[in-house]
């Protein structure tokens, strides 16, 4: 049964031109909850355009009864879901959401207020806490956690808002520490930065973001004002997925470098190497000797490195009977130490 919409929550709240898209699929059990969140908020969107993208329950209906603009779409994926509601879009910003995330009620007057108040035109993220069935469960910030955005802005104060842009000295995306669900962007910039790429099945968040940074700097503001949801439906890719989605983004940096921040495609050009070195040790380290050999080798041909030199002429020492023999004594070695310190304390 879909939840009947609470009809007080823009009763009185300002009128931002903000269009808020939502790419959904199958995504009834949760839609209710985040629109609610979107239409209580302090500032109201112009818009909230919910993308059917495919589902087989009842997500368009529970779109509906909130009062949401609903598109429906073949399966495709939440990129071209994404780039559906953007090209749908009549507002002077975009904000994105997810269909099973929620934000705080004044997420929307917040980074308009911080965007107003920039020298330039900028978009903006926020910070954001987890939650699950039982609620939240990591009060800390969120941005905080990646060691990359705690580098950004290195003493910033909590709850201000901090100027991230992109420089020819650092990288400012090394890892994307930020959600997408959390930023507000001029549509402009959105659509002079090439939208979504449809064609990457991962990373392609990182991959827009990095364009984007290409045109304009972010407002990051320090303030908890959205939920990720974490729960069972959610999957977890393979160490190898994650990996060759993350090749994939390096293909395409290196392949147009004229689209993205100069310090950035440096740093991911040399990530490719250190990716394979990388891999390479831990190979080593199960004892899986030729292909760590290998890996190690592809790493050299990126980038020539003293350490993975090093590394590659271990692996290959320990290629041999007597090397294996060494190997395998060392690592019984070093696990029975390791227990016993565990046991001492």
């Amino acid at each position: 049964m879909v939840a009947e919409r609470d009809e007080t929550a823009m009763t009185i709240a300002p009128v931002a031109n903000v269009s808020v898209v939502i790419p959904a699929y199958n995504a009834g059990a949760y839609l209710h909850e985040t629109l609610a969140s979107v239409f209580a908020q302090t500032t109201a969107p112009a818009e909230v355009i919910v993308v059917d993208d495919g589902s087989t329950d009842e997500t368009a209906e529970v779109a509906r009864v909130h009062g949401a603009t609903v598109i429906s779409r073949p399966n495709g994926g939440i990129s071209a879901a994404r780039n559906t509601g953007i090209r749908a879009a009549q507002g002077e910003f975009i904000a994105l959401l997810d269909a099973d995330d929620v934000w705080m009620p004044e997420k929307l007057e917040v980074q308009l207020a911080a965007l107003a108040a920039a020298a330039a035109p900028a978009f903006s993220f926020t910070d954001f806490q987890l939650f699950d069935s039982r609620g939240v469960h990591a009060v800390r910030s969120g941005l905080r956690t990646h060691p990359a955005f705690r580098r950004t802005v290195r003493r910033a104060p909590p709850g201000s808002n901090v100027l991230v842009s992109a420089s020819d000295r650092r990288p400012v995306l090394p890892d994307m520490y930020f959600l997408p669900l959390s930023t507000l962007m001029r549509r402009v910039d959105v659509i002079a930065a090439g939208a979504f790429d449809e064609t990457l099945v991962g990373c392609e968040d990182a991959e827009f973001f990095l364009r984007l940074f290409r045109i304009v700097p972010a407002i990051a503001v320090m303030r908890p004002l959205m939920r990720y949801r974490r729960h069972d439906a959610q999957a977890t890719a393979s160490a190898r997925i994650m990996i060759s989605h993350e090749f994939a983004l390096l293909d395409r940096v290196a392949a147009a470098s004229e689209r993205y921040p100069a310090a950035d495609v440096r740093y991911y050009l040399r990530k490719r190497s250190l990716i394979h070195h990388r891999i390479g040790v831990c190979e080593a380290r199960l004892g899986q000797f030729d292909d760590a050999k290998a890996s190690l080798a592809r790493s050299l041909a990126e980038r020539r490195t003293l350490r993975t030199f090093v590394v590659l002429a271990a692996v290959r020492i320990a290629r041999s009977v007597p090397g294996r023999w060494c190997f395998f004594a060392a690592r019984a070695i070093r696990r029975a130490f390791r227990t016993d310190r565990r046991t001492a304390i």
